[in-house]
């Protein structure tokens, strides 16, 4: 019997003009955040850009270390009212 392959489950929201990507399989996720803001040819966020630094990821995170951030968020925006 073949041995079943854990769902891969990803989504993608933007804000600010940065793309947020989050994706989990079986126990192991991870975030990632990209800037798709359009600079002026002089602005560092421009060199950045160019250069390949306007991600960044957070690799290997496990389901709970999601789960976490997840209650993280919403007990901000609980407190925040």
């Amino acid at each position: 019997m073949a041995k079943k392959l854990p769902n891969l489950a990803q989504r993608v929201t933007y804000a600010n003009g940065h793309k947020v990507y989050v994706g989990l399989t079986g126990n192991i996720g991870y975030i990632s955040i990209e800037d798709g803001n359009l600079y002026p040819d002089d602005d560092s966020g421009s060199d950045r850009r160019n250069a390949g630094f306007n991600t960044m990821m957070i690799p290997c995170m496990t389901r709970q270390q999601l789960k976490d951030l997840h209650t993280a968020i919403n007990e901000v925006l609980k407190n925040s009212k």
